[in-house]
C-alpha cells in the first residue's frame, strides 16, 4: 500500500537560510512517521546570492522534492498551489526586541489617541492644540513654529512609509485587530500580484 503524503503550503513563507529544506516551506503529514522525518530534511531549493528577497514557487517544486526521496508516495495538496518565499538575512527577532516593539506601539497608540481627542475638542484645530501644549510645558506662548510642528510635519510621511512598507508582525494568537486585518489583506494582495506577475513572465520557480 502506497504512503499518502498531505502537503500544506502557506501563501507566504519566511526563511532565514538560503539552503531550504521541505519543512521550511510546507507542512507534511502522513501515517508513516519515519517517512515524514525523512522528507522534512529533504533539500528543496538553494537561494542565489542576488538581491532578490522574495521568490515565487510552484507546489510542483514541492512534489518534485518529495518524489525524489519517496518515488512511490502519493501526494495530496491541501494548501496553496503557488507560494512566496521571503528570505530574511540573520536570525529571528529576540524577545527583548519584541517587547520593545510592543511598548513602542503602545506609547504611540496612547499619545496618538490623546492627540486625536484634543484636536476633536478644539474642532480639529491642530495649531490651537500645539499652542496649548507648548504653553503648558514651556510656560509661555509660542512665537511661531516650534518643535511640535516640525515633529508633526516629519512624523506624518515617516509614519506612512513605515506602516505600509516595513510593518511586520507575527501571527496573532487571539482575535485580530482591525489594523491586523487590513495588513493581512494588504499582504495577501501583494502576494497574489507577485505570483501573477512572475507566472506571466515565466520567472516562477517550477519543477524541472
Amino acid at each position: 500500500m502506497k504512503d499518502i503524503v498531505y502537503v500544506k503550503a502557506e501563501q507566504n513563507v519566511i526563511v532565514y537560510k538560503k539552503n531550504i529544506v521541505l519543512k521550511d516551506v510546507a507542512k507534511l503529514y502522513s501515517s508513516n512517521k519515519s517517512l515524514i522525518k525523512q522528507l522534512d530534511k529533504e533539500a528543496f531549493y538553494k537561494l542565489s546570492n542576488d538581491n532578490k528577497k522574495k521568490s515565487v514557487f510552484s507546489i510542483l517544486k514541492v512534489y518534485e522534492a518529495i518524489h525524489r526521496a519517496a518515488p512511490e508516495a502519493e501526494i495530496e495538496n491541501i494548501g496553496e498551489c503557488d507560494f512566496v518565499v521571503e528570505y530574511r538575512n540573520g536570525s529571528r527577532i529576540s524577545k527583548g526586541k519584541e517587547y520593545f516593539k510592543v511598548i513602542f506601539v503602545c506609547l504611540v497608540s496612547f499619545f496618538g489617541a490623546a492627540f486625536t481627542i484634543m484636536t476633536f475638542n478644539e474642532d480639529v484645530s491642530v495649531a490651537t492644540v500645539f499652542d496649548k501644549i507648548y504653553q503648558l510645558i514651556m510656560g509661555k506662548e509660542s512665537e511661531g513654529g516650534t518643535i511640535l510642528e516640525f515633529a508633526y510635519a516629519m512624523g506624518l510621511p515617516i509614519g506612512i512609509i513605515v506602516f505600509y512598507n516595513h510593518f511586520r508582525r507575527k501571527e496573532a494568537k487571539n482575535d485580530p485587530t482591525p489594523i491586523q486585518v487590513e495588513m493581512r489583506a494588504y499582504e495577501e494582495e501583494i502576494n497574489k500580484a507577485m505570483i501573477k506577475n512572475e507566472s506571466r513572465e515565466g520567472t516562477a520557480i517550477d519543477a524541472n
